[in-house]
């Protein structure tokens, strides 16, 4: 086939698939519309987001329990914790997890969240892909999720912003740190819907308080001499959208310091010893989901709560995988479950969407060390081969896209609810049910009050809120 016949069919193929899909969004306005939206179930989405790729069959869905043995078979590791009832009916959890446990009767469990594109021990492409929906690279600046909630959903408090970020850290100078800063932030959308970033909860945020010496009256001098300064730049400047959005920034963040959300950070001295002690786990993860409460009461539209990536640790289990479970669960249950009962507590968790998510789930390894496959791949391992010598090898260390989890409380979600099953053995593959990412994003975006296909424009093409518009929302999992 000659270059210009292959050109054309290339094209032909694309808009047969596509082309639909980009005149309808091209005649319709950006964002919402008047009519077509789902009903609003949710006004606000805390996002849990622990990174490094949870061991789903010691959490959310447990196997059997095998105990060590020195020279079992990979294949003989089905489950390294028992299980334990929850508060559903026919719900259980991994040991460990007994504050989430008690809270199960307002949440659901989505068990079967598949992926086709097998992402080996790319930790980071995985990230980018659960968090923006689009693989990488995209073609295009993908935002992340929170950024097309703000983008279309706007603020729900005039002064508190519209998507916040708690427990990240900010490295310019590690590569790692500005790839995972490129899939959490605004994408095309621009700087005005970038998060609102607090790295550590405990400590406050010293931007929202005035230097020594600097007064208010003299911090609006300051704005409107910078007010000034950029009305003498050149017209065409001063009418860049760059630029606007910046100068937007600057006048949210002076606004800011006189608002609720500073108020948020004193948890230390207005919460009660009772609830202090609930949340604090030794690791900013617990003050992290107290402040996360906090700011959905001050007026959050959207709140990320992250547990930190980093290669080899926290959840990114290569060896230790069942001694390393048992501190990571330590870790999250118990935040977890006391911002659950408080929102419920408080009359917050009705109109509260709480998702907890990963990138990929885990198996076991086929190799004594996870990432020592080929290609990092152990999709299809059943572990027969794989001779498990001494305690560190006890666990599940390899990487699995074929199959993880996600759990939603309160926000329009059927409370007690399990959509999906999977095989008893490895691997342990979705056997019922299976779901792509593109339809847990579609339910989110649904109990939001926003539709699948509602889209933006950049660079003359269409970006859905879901791939194409195509997603659907899990019908089990809705109230």
């Amino acid at each position: 086939m000659r270059r210009r016949e292959f050109l054309k069919a290339s094209v032909a193929a694309a808009a047969s698939v596509g082309f639909s899909s980009f005149a309808s969004a091209q005649e319709g306005e950006e964002g919402l519309r008047a009519s077509g939206m789902p009903p609003v179930k949710a006004d606000s989405i805390i996002y849990i987001w622990l990174p490094g790729g949870v061991a789903q069959t010691d959490t959310w869905d447990p196997k059997q329990f095998t105990p060590y043995t020195a020279g079992m078979k990979g294949s003989d590791i089905l489950g390294t914790c028992k299980s334990i009832p929850t508060s559903a009916d026919g719900i259980v959890l991994g040991e460990g997890l007994d504050n989430i446990a008690a809270m199960m009767h307002k949440g659901a469990i989505l068990r079967t969240l598949t992926n086709e594109t097998k992402f080996g021990a790319v930790h980071l492409k995985a990230q980018y892909f659960a968090k923006t929906g689009y693989l990488f690279p995209a073609g295009f600046k993908a935002p992340s999720l929170g950024a097309m909630v703000s983008r279309t959903l706007g603020r729900r408090h005039q002064y508190v912003p519209a998507y916040i970020d708690i427990g990240r850290d900010i490295n310019t100078s590690n590569e790692e740190y500005l790839f995972i800063n490129e899939y959490m932030g605004p994408g095309f959308l621009g700087v005005g819907h970038a998060p609102f970033m607090i790295p550590e909860p405990a400590e406050g945020l010293k931007t929202l308080n005035a230097v020594a010496g600097m007064n208010p009256e003299r911090l609006d001098r300051r704005q409107a001499y910078l007010q000034s300064v950029a009305g003498m730049s050149a017209q065409q400047l001063r009418d860049a959208n760059a630029v606007k959005d910046y100068m937007k920034v600057m006048e949210d963040a002076r606004a800011m310091m006189d608002s609720p959300v500073k108020k948020a950070f004193n948890f230390r001295t207005e919460e009660s010893e009772e609830t202090l002690k609930a949340y604090d786990v030794g690791h900013r993860f617990g003050w992290s989901c107290l402040l996360a409460r906090r700011l959905v009461e001050t007026g959050a539209r959207y709140v990320e709560v992250e547990y930190q990536y980093a290669p080899f640790k926290g959840f990114d289990m290569h060896e230790d995988g069942q001694k390393r479970m048992v501190d990571m669960k330590a870790h999250i249950d118990r935040p977890i479950g006391r911002l659950i009962k408080d929102l419920d507590e408080r009359g917050l968790l009705e109109r509260t969407l709480v998702v907890i998510g990963t990138e990929f789930g885990r198996t076991v390894a086929d190799k004594p060390s996870a990432g020592q496959e080929a290609e990092g791949f152990t999709e299809k391992s059943t572990g027969e081969n794989l001779l498990v010598e001494n305690e560190k090898m006890y666990g599940f260390h390899g990487h699995f896209s074929s199959c993880n989890c996600m759990l939603f409380f309160g926000g329009g979600i059927k409370g007690g609810a399990i959509h999906g099953k999977t095989a008893e053995r490895h691997p342990m593959l979705p056997t019922e049910g299976a779901v792509k990412l593109i339809d847990a994003y579609a339910t989110i975006y649904h109990l939001l009050g926003v539709a699948p296909d509602v889209h933006y424009v950049t660079e003359g093409r269409p970006v859905y809120v879901t791939e194409l518009g195509q997603g659907k929302p899990i019908s089990t999992l809705i109230a």
